[in-house]
């Protein structure tokens, strides 16, 4: 994905030249900008447009230059002269280790390390005690939990090759089908694949499309000179392959954006089965076909040719509908056969916002910026809540700033009587379990997040002691972005979420799913297991700019993956059953 892929770039030249003296504005401009590519992938289309730097906020001419300069040319000659020693997946592996920079650096250099498969030989290959051995120094740049760490790391680093966040694709894949419908022989084209069923990671796009000449019998001779006339396209690179079957056409398209894509052509009569078939997921389709064939129905497809939608399809099996996010091939099959599939949550569901930040700490909106956002969202209430002060680079707030900023949101509330403003904090729980303020000052919140943003050296044990002890508060209301993964930035951190979830049950506290589609944490996995197990939940933004805020949706989708419903948020309670939720807990 191209915005990620530069956002990585320019964060690995910030890793390297942080040790180089008099960088820091070089370095600051370079993290600004790869936090705009990714906020606002339409950056990337408007830089390839024309537009110059002037016009884009949060891009200066340095950056701007090395966007250039990529776009062209597909490289960047001053981060290919500065990482010259390392591959681009080695520094890129330096944030995702949370070890800091100098360490791995230093681990590289010592054993020589240029790449990817060199850091595997060393860390897969050897015990423990050998890697230590062959340090030659001891416990300063090498121990156990270390050594650990970096194994751990790999093996997420491995676990996301290939994948990339649903948002941008999803954002880039609109603007393809905006092209797609420009094309006069195109009556309709939708999303299908995993971006129809909602997953939080991708591989690639999946485009259905029908022409107008597709209308009665499939012309395929037309198909194919369509498909030509695609090639020909803004946002297509090249052409990687094309597959005919016995009802339709495709191919699979290099684009622009780095990500491949595959069109299929279909007919009007196989659309609702061509839509259904290539939404999957493939374990669905195959548990839907056997439930087919002990009903009697030998090829699925056959009876599912004709107008019609995914519930037409459902119908004819004896099946109620499934959303298209529960269809993975898990028990979904059974449980629509007993009439007993979540009534999942939706959008609309969603009262509020709990968790976003403003300029008091990190966050760059303006307050009408918020407002107007959580009115578009039609919320009954937000809480502003900041950094506390053990998070130095988030301009967390000391006490005393906290005070004035209570002061500050009653006045605030003064100016905006249709939406509650509550206040809030995102409080650190620091290495030794302590947390930032006392608890008669978080009593005083409207809402109080506790989180761990740092110590990513600590144990499972040092760092599920540390979440527990703020769980097990009853000040505490909510437990943010439980793993503190970041795709692509950081692995999770080392912790028990089975003993976290034990304890947020047991103490009547929420999890977050973050919404942020970086984070998207927990994660669906840990929030099916966490709902199963009966904990509650909040879904939140965590959003420090502009646009942020809609990312609400990629929260409830994850939630609607992993058969959420309305009860289980806290933030589907209206303001008045939300306070009465945190004083009866």
């Amino acid at each position: 994905m191209i915005s990620l892929k530069l956002a990585s770039i320019l964060t690995n030249i910030v890793e390297i030249k942080k040790s180089y003296p008099g960088s820091k504005e070089g370095v600051l401009s370079l993290m600004k900008a790869a936090r705009t590519l990714r906020d606002d992938p339409d950056i990337i289309d408007r830089i390839i447009k024309g537009e110059r730097y002037g016009d884009l906020n949060g891009i200066d001419s340095y950056c701007y230059g090395l966007i250039e300069e990529y776009l062209e040319k597909g490289r960047i000659e001053e981060y290919e002269r500065l990482a010259s020693s390392y591959s681009e997946d080695l520094i890129k592996f330096i944030r995702i280790t949370g070890l800091g920079r100098k360490r791995i650096f230093g681990i590289y250099d010592y054993f020589g390390i240029k790449d990817i498969d060199g850091l595997k030989d060393i860390f897969r290959e050897k015990s423990d005690k050998d890697i230590i051995k062959d340090s030659g120094s001891g416990k300063d740049l090498l121990n156990p939990l270390f050594i650990e760490r970096i194994r751990w790391s790999l093996k997420y680093y491995e676990g996301i090759v290939g994948k990339t966040p649903r948002w941008p694709a999803e954002f880039f894949a609109n603007k393809m089908i905006i092209s797609l419908e420009s094309l006069k022989e195109v009556k309709k084209a939708q999303l299908t694949g995993s971006i129809r069923r909602k997953k939080s990671l991708v591989r690639d796009i999946d485009i259905l499309l029908l022409p107008e000449f597709n209308n009665g019998r499939y012309d395929f001779e037309k198909s194919i000179f369509l498909l030509k006339d695609i090639e020909k396209l803004s946002f297509i690179k090249k052409l990687i392959s094309i597959k005919k079957e016995k009802n339709d056409i495709s191919a699979v398209y290099g684009t622009i954006y780095e990500i491949n894509t595959e069109i299929i052509i279909a007919g009007e009569r196989t659309w609702p089965w061509q839509l259904f078939k290539t939404t999957g997921n493939k374990k669905h389709l195959f548990k839907l076909k056997e439930h087919a064939k002990a009903n009697g129905i030998q090829d699925l497809g056959s009876v599912c040719i004709g107008p019609g939608s995914d519930k037409d399809i459902y119908r004819t099996l004896g099946l109620g509908y499934i959303p298209v996010e529960l269809r993975q091939g898990r028990d979904e099959i059974e449980l629509s056969l007993k009439n007993r599939l979540p009534d999942l949550v939706k959008m609309d569901d969603i009262k509020g916002d709990l968790h976003i930040h403003s300029k008091w700490s990190d966050g760059l909106m303006e307050y009408s910026g918020i407002m107007d956002s959580a009115k578009k969202q039609n919320y009954e209430y937000i809480a502003i809540s900041d950094h506390s002060v053990s998070n130095y680079y988030g301009n967390g707030l000391d006490i005393e700033r906290l005070l004035k900023k209570m002061n500050f949101i009653k006045e605030l509330r003064k100016d905006y009587n249709g939406i509650k403003i509550l206040m809030g904090a995102e409080i650190d729980i620091r290495k030794t379990g302590v947390f930032d303020y006392p608890p008669e000052i978080i009593r005083k919140l409207d809402i109080a997040i506790a989180s761990l943003h740092s110590s990513f050296t600590n144990s499972v044990q040092q760092n599920t002691a540390r979440a527990v002890s703020a769980l097990e508060k009853d000040y505490f209301d909510l437990y943010a972005h439980p793993t503190g993964y970041v795709f692509g930035n950081r692995a999770p951190l080392f912790i028990d979420m089975d003993r976290i979830v034990e304890a947020a049950v047991k103490y009547g506290k929420a999890l977050e799913i973050n919404s942020y589609y970086m984070r998207l944490d927990l994660n669906e996995e840990n929030t099916r297991k966490a709902r199963e197990a009966g904990a509650i939940f909040a879904v939140n933004t965590d959003s420090h700019r502009p646009g942020n805020m809609e990312m609400i949706q990629l929260g409830v989708d994850l939630a609607r993956r992993a058969g959420l419903e309305a009860k289980d948020i806290i933030n589907t309670m209206t303001a008045k059953e939300l306070r009465s939720w945190r004083k009866d807990r």
